[in-house]
């Protein structure tokens, strides 16, 4: 009975969420004809983007916890035969200058050969930034927020969800509060697997200190402090840490800071520093995850280290794959990590329908 009463739990939530996510909506379209008839012609949001496309797809926004959030559509998505195929959804990395071009490799992959959506996080890329409390939960809802959207659009198949970096913590918890909206998960470098990080979940969500982020908020250096942290000096050298090496991809610099240099770009990412946006005992979330698992890594760099997956025990529905390059493996080696990922996803596709499935189809 108690799984029973569960399931019926869950179902409320997700009924509940898509609710208010459909009264957001009905409120943004009375504020705006032009985004009714936009919307009602193919999904589209009307605004005015001062930052260049991240990827060549089409880019949209939808309302989500007072504030608009940006996804970009791959070709894919509006192809007579998109409500038949399982879409992808994207999730980029965070750090001072994240973006949805931060995947662009996979996202042109497959932008013809399934529909591809892109994500970009609240705080980030073309999303509003406005200076408000960003944490794990607000980042983990606006993946369910976007699948939502997605369904909105016809795109009514559970997706492949695939996180990079820190976003893998925020799609392990969209997926465990809504497990039936999924069909299988990619963690690509995820956060919280080293050797030697042991943590437990604790009362707080987050690992934000608050004294550490008001001193970076503080007005006399915010501004002067963050320019530093954005120039492109600073972030060839991240790029080149992310890389493993000098080689990285000018593109991908160059749009980084025009990113990181859009107004309210600061918010979100000095919350990240500050620890804010990462969750204490994130190996359990992965841990607790009913869904087949693609754990993805590189071998080269400062973000190689995913030895703490031993600690988690038995994963039947775990794959992992390493890769010669940095934590990117897709702009190093782009056809043999698709490849290898649709390796993974006709076996997922397999054991879900062994199991009887997952997702609302």
């Amino acid at each position: 009975m108690t799984g029973i009463y569960a399931d019926v739990r869950q179902e409320e939530r997700a009924t509940a969420l898509e609710a208010d996510l459909e009264a957001e909506q009905a409120s943004s379209r009375l504020r705006s004809k032009r985004a009714v008839d936009s919307l009602r012609a193919m999904g589209r949001v009307a605004a005015t983007h001062v930052l260049p496309l991240a990827l060549d797809g089409e880019r949209q926004r939808f309302p989500y916890a007072g504030q608009r959030v940006a996804l970009y559509l791959s070709e894919g998505c509006f192809r007579s035969d998109a409500l038949t195929k399982t879409p992808l959804l994207l999730v980029h990395s965070i750090n001072a200058a994240a973006s949805a071009a931060e995947l662009r490799p996979v996202f042109e992959h497959y932008a013809r050969l399934r529909p591809v959506v892109a994500l970009e996080l609240p705080g980030f890329g073309s999303s509003d930034r406005p200076d408000r409390c960003y944490d794990p939960v607000l980042m983990s809802r606006s993946i369910l927020a976007a699948q939502v959207y997605m369904v909105s659009l016809g795109l009514r198949r559970a997706p492949d969800v695939m996180g990079v970096s820190l976003s893998c913590e925020f799609v392990a918890r969209a997926v465990l509060e809504q497990p039936r909206r999924f069909r299988s998960v990619a963690l690509v470098s995820p956060t919280g697997l080293e050797h030697d990080r042991r943590e437990t979940p604790g009362k707080s969500v987050s690992k934000r200190q608050p004294w550490l982020l008001a001193l970076l908020r503080c007005p006399l250096w915010t501004d002067l402090l963050f320019r530093a942290l954005t120039s492109r000096p600073s972030l060839r050298w991240f790029l080149k840490r992310t890389w493993g090496s000098p080689r990285i991809d000018e593109r991908l610099l160059d749009y980084d800071h025009l990113s990181a240099h859009q107004p309210g770009a600061r918010h979100a990412p000095l919350t990240f520093i500050a620890g804010g946006l990462f969750t204490r005992g994130a190996a359990e979330l992965y841990r607790r995850l009913p869904l087949p698992v693609w754990l993805a890594h590189g071998t080269r760099g400062a973000f190689a280290d995913y030895d703490g997956v031993r600690h988690l025990g038995p994963l039947p529905l775990w794959r992992r794959e390493r890769f010669e390059t940095g934590a990117l493996p897709y702009f190093e080696q782009p056809l043999d990590f698709c490849n290898r990922f649709d390796a993974f996803v006709m076996s997922a596709q397999v054991q879900s329908r062994d199991s009887g499935g997952h997702g609302s189809h």
